[in-house]
């Protein structure tokens, strides 16, 4: 049994947990995990905690009902913590029963996460081929060290750590076990959402940068040696979510899709043969520079509706900082052709960068407001374990130990939360880097032009949700009116004092 394990979106997003309350998307990864196992003959079932809402007792439920003879989690590292509480719970009713935990966190910690006798394996990386090979070595009684990416402890209680296993030949991979999900409960949050239902797939793995704040900086570890699907491949898989779940939106999770003219190209022309762009419509983020008017006229008449560009920063020595190769001109040229053909442009950006002064902050949102993108995300800085910025801020003393309490604010909205950010940069402060990534939300969001921008995309379901999730900002702003009445009445009784 494959678990998708809990977020805890009041701790992670505060009072914006409610703009992203449609984010059940499909969990790709253990769909590829439940089908490479079947592939192999071993009976798979996936459950979805997150987007089935499941209580304790109703997991137990269906634990008994199964009754596997192997359990596994995935885990990142901001809902670690409550992953864990929930593990430990169920084992406490299933202590027979051996459990493997992946992903990112077991990568990167496996010894720490191993400490936790409810855990007794880890599959580091990626485990498509890792996980087939320990469940047939459980039910044969093989040997364990041979299986590449594993980690367990061994009869004596060692902790042992096999080698890494090679990043997985994504030509050879079935299409993921959607049978084996709850379909009809995934959606898409406002931003990237153009029609129902919507899902989301691969058409690559890791990412030819090397961004220094950035996970797939650690290749191949964690599967960041980027990998392309052959394109043909890929329109199948399109035109089966058609055919057999009625899809009528594809969402690609790939860092960069489509990357560079030659696979934008070939992509839409097997869409357009296919005729698929009569069907569906079809979002991605993609390397903004690399975009140029044939490559958007092309994805347009291919169906795509959106984009959304990895921005960062509005400062030049900013970016080259973080090892982020990024023309800012090219990138607001990239978004004005896009906006011109009618796509939805959304930008992300990363606020409390290390050297990142005030004046480099108000650089950043005064550039993200002079794109006319028609959303924009500001994420705090979050050194995340194992990036090179996390192990070169940790060997200067910029950053200390982070203990189990801490991993729920190794997050990018920690900011719009009540806790305060695991990294600050030299010269700053937490309240006043909190400040500024809720100003920076209020100054983009709370403008005329957004009206204007978003009138020719908008229907009654989008207005809807818009509606809902404009209700957070009122939130916002009184508890920053609240915040400043307590801190006057502070100088007043000190005053008085």
């Amino acid at each position: 049994m494959l678990v998708n394990t809990p977020i805890d979106q009041g701790s992670i997003l505060g009072k914006f947990g409610r703009v992203y309350n449609t984010m059940k998307m499909v969990p790709t990864g253990l769909a590829y995990l439940a089908s490479s196992s079947r592939k192999h003959g071993i009976d798979v079932h996936i459950l979805d905690q997150y987007a089935e809402c499941l209580s304790i007792q109703e997991i137990e439920n269906r634990i008994r009902h199964f009754s596997p003879d192997l359990i596994g989690y995935g885990a990142t590292t901001p809902n670690y913590f409550v992953a864990m509480t929930m593990l430990k719970s169920l084992h406490s009713k299933f202590p027979h029963i051996p459990v493997v935990m992946g992903g990112n966190h077991a990568t990167i910690f496996p010894d720490e996460v191993l400490a936790s006798k409810e855990v007794d394996f880890v599959l580091r990386g990626e485990a498509e081929a890792s996980l087939p090979e320990l469940c047939m070595a459980l039910e044969r009684g093989n040997r364990l060290d041979e299986i590449l990416g594993l980690s367990y402890r061994d009869k004596n209680g060692c902790i042992r750590h096999n080698p890494d296993a090679a990043p997985v030949n994504l030509d050879s991979l079935p299409w993921p076990a959607y049978d084996l999900l709850p379909m009809s409960l995934y959606d898409s949050p406002i931003y990237s959402k153009f029609a129902h239902p919507v899902y989301q797939m691969i058409a690559s793995r890791g990412c030819p940068y090397r961004c220094s704040y950035c996970i797939n900086a650690i290749e191949p570890k964690i599967g960041g040696l980027y990998r392309r699907r052959p394109i043909v491949d890929v329109v199948n898989e399109m035109e089966m979510l058609v055919e057999k779940y009625q899809a009528r939106q594809i969402q690609f999770w790939d860092p960069f899709f489509p990357l560079g003219k030659k696979q934008a190209l070939e992509f839409c022309e097997k869409v357009r043969e296919r005729r698929l762009h009569e069907k569906i419509v079809w979002c991605s983020t993609t390397y903004a520079d690399l975009l140029d008017e044939e490559m958007i006229n092309a994805m347009v008449k291919a169906g795509c509706r959106g984009l959304g560009f990895g921005i960062e920063s509005g400062v030049p020595e900013l970016l080259r900082s973080i090892n982020r190769r990024s023309d800012l001109e090219k990138v607001r040229n990239a978004c004005k052709i896009a906006r011109r053909y009618g796509i939805v442009i959304g930008g992300a950006f990363i606020l409390g960068l290390p050297n990142e002064t005030k004046e480099m902050t108000r650089r950043t949102i005064d550039y993200a407001k002079s794109l006319d993108l028609h959303y924009a995300q500001f994420s705090m800085f979050v050194p995340y374990p194992g990036t090179p910025l996390y192990q070169q801020l940790k060997n200067n003393g910029e950053l200390r130990s982070i203990a189990d309490g801490d991993l729920h604010r190794i997050n990018q909205n920690v900011g719009l939360t009540d806790n305060d950010l695991i990294y600050v940069p030299k010269g700053r402060n937490s309240g006043e880097l909190k400040m500024w990534q809720r100003r920076a939300y209020r100054e983009f969001y709370l403008r005329p032009k957004i009206v204007w921008l978003h009138l020719p995309h908008l229907n009654l379901s989008k207005i809807l949700q818009m509606l809902n999730s404009s209700l957070v900002i009122p939130g916002i702003l009184s508890a920053r009116l609240g915040r400043s009445v307590q801190r006057n009445s502070k100088r007043n009784q000190a005053g008085l004092e």
